[in-house]
């Protein structure tokens, strides 16, 4: 059998020509990301040689925040619990075999429904009050710029690793196969179990006894980690290894739909374990083009900023002393023994910045940078479209993700929540969660770009009697709420409500027509006190 570090040794060849394409992209963008030396180290010096231009920086910061937003909105909840319709059915058809009566069946659907939203409520905050927001911006930033990254959701917390900390094989279809991760660790960041394993080994028991982080010439002693992750047709197992050995203590299974470790990419290519970055398929032929204009704008800028004279050597000019003079001073000379130098090439800077600038629009459309264009009057239905589109752009990468991030993500959560106690388990069968956001949301906008020019085309070709005649404004109410993503519930009346208002409106109608005729009033008032008059009893015959 394989150890991890052969395993992780044979998959290298392969990781590295893709990080090689990622930090290509880095170079451009977010140059820290990803360091020069495929090998990690520890306490890392790498020197990173600074991009010309800044968009790339800007607008990777950018989309990773949307796309943040998007993934984990802050405002609202990203997944709910649905119950499935052929299994519910099932239920409701016991229920009414064991003698439950319809109004029984409905109440306890939406207790089981009241059920899941409560539990909904205490994932989100179990969810807000841990580090998963900042673990999934790092995630998000390097999926964004090298297209692959590997996450751990564990009982502490959620851990990513870096394209260079981690190789992978999937099969042909897509499924990963195996994983190996390689970290470097000090001996005293080691955690406890560990430790105790290494005592019992002869080759690091001296070092584990003398509780010194540091060796002579003053270097951290390290020790390198691997973990082995093997998926299987139904589960997932992993373990760790150190010189070649397994640590006792470190292996874990786990069902394959609950897997804590999640291998994700931004863009799929079959047959292959990893996949590009958002950068090297959406616009790094841009940014090289920016990059290269940028350089060259910027160096005939400083050349051009420079004031450089130019002293004739048989003048009478004394160019010390003009150098040395103070501001305003008179010097005897000759003009004509001087001469300032002039590059001539502003027509030259011209044309390469207005080719910048057009390359800079393309990155900014490509980045989602909310630039407008330059225009007296741009419309606020303008800048919504454009908002639209730019988030519909997204909509492949969203579906990646939803699949291999956002539903395994959930499941995972909810499984860690009800290990710990938080609540008793879930039919399987019965309750799923779905993913409400990200793909989901960007088809909700399409629903509501939809709704409103249907309603505003029916306004504009029935007039507002036609609308009142033919539109159903409760149903257009809902429709609009779900594509929205707002809950009408207490925010818009009711039917119930709707009726009530208008039978008082009717009894306060009625009641000032009575005022205005005194003779109606006074007749009503007599035929309410003869009702409320009891009559006398007839004696028995």
């Amino acid at each position: 059998m394989k150890t991890a570090q052969s395993i992780y040794e044979s998959l290298q060849t392969e990781r590295n020509y893709w990080l090689d394409r990622g930090r290509r992209s880095a170079s451009l963008t977010v140059p820290y990301l990803i360091p020069r030396s495929n090998q990690q180290t520890m306490d890392n010096t790498d020197a990173y040689t600074l991009p010309w231009n800044g968009i790339g920086q800007r607008g990777t910061n950018n989309l990773s925040a949307k796309m943040l937003m998007a993934i984990l909105p802050p405002t609202e909840a990203f997944f709910r619990f649905t119950l499935d319709p052929v299994e519910m059915e099932k239920q409701e058809a016991a229920m009414a075999e064991s003698g439950a009566t319809p109004e029984e069946i409905a109440s306890a659907k939406s207790e089981i429904e009241l059920t899941l939203n409560k539990l909904e409520l205490s994932i989100l905050r179990s969810i807000e009050t841990s580090n998963d927001r900042v673990v999934v911006h790092e995630a998000i930033m390097h999926l964004v710029v090298s297209g692959n990254v590997l996450m751990y959701v564990g009982d502490d917390g959620l851990r990513c690793y870096h394209l260079n900390r981690y190789v992978l094989l999937r099969d042909p279809v897509g499924e990963p196969l195996v994983a190996v991760t390689m970290e470097t660790m000090a001996i005293d960041q080691l955690p406890a179990s560990i430790r105790d394993e290494l005592d019992k080994d002869d080759e690091y028991s001296d070092v584990m006894d003398t509780q010194e982080p540091l060796t002579a010439d003053g270097k951290r002693m390290t020790v390198d980690v691997y973990t082995c992750v093997k998926w299987t047709s139904d589960q997932v197992e992993w373990w760790q290894e150190i010189n070649n050995k397994e640590v006792e203590g470190t292996r874990g299974t786990a069902s394959k739909e609950i897997s804590p470790w999640l291998p994700l990419r931004m863009n799929r290519i079959d047959s292959s374990s990893y996949g590009p970055g958002y950068i090297e398929s959406a616009c790094i032929a841009d940014l090289q083009t920016a990059e290269a204009l940028s350089q060259a704008v910027t160096e005939c800028a400083l050349v051009s900023a420079q004031v450089k004279h130019l002293v004739k050597p048989s003048g009478v000019t004394n160019a010390k002393g003009l150098a040395e003079s103070p501001n305003g001073s008179y010097l005897p000379g000759n003009p004509d023994d001087v001469y300032t130098v002039r590059t001539d090439k502003g027509s030259d800077i011209n044309v390469a910045f207005t080719a910048l600038q057009r390359i800079e629009q393309r990155l900014a459309a490509s980045f989602m940078l909310a630039e407008m264009r330059d225009a007296e009057r741009v419309t606020a239905e303008e800048v919504r479209i454009q908002a639209l589109q730019t988030e519909t752009s997204l909509g492949n990468v969203y579906a990646i993700l939803t699949v291999e991030f956002q539903a395994p993500y959930i499941r995972r959560k909810l499984e860690l929540y009800m290990r710990q106690g938080g609540m008793p388990r879930l039919p399987k069968d019965l309750v799923k969660p779905m993913v409400s956001v990200g793909l989901s949301g960007v088809g909700r906008g399409n629903d509501l770009e939809k709704t409103a020019r249907f309603i505003q085309i029916l306004q504009q070709a029935l007039g507002p009697e036609g609308m009142a005649k033919y539109v159903n404004n409760p149903e257009l109410i809902k429709r609009l709420s779900s594509s929205m993503g707002i809950s009408p519930i207490g925010l818009v009346k009711s039917e119930q409500q709707l009726a009530a208002e208008m039978q008082q409106a009717q009894e306060a109608a009625m009641q000032q027509q009575m005022m205005a005729n005194p003779e109606k009033l006074a007749s009503a008032a007599q035929t309410a006190q003869e009702m409320n008059t009891p009559q006398e009893q007839q004696p028995n015959g």
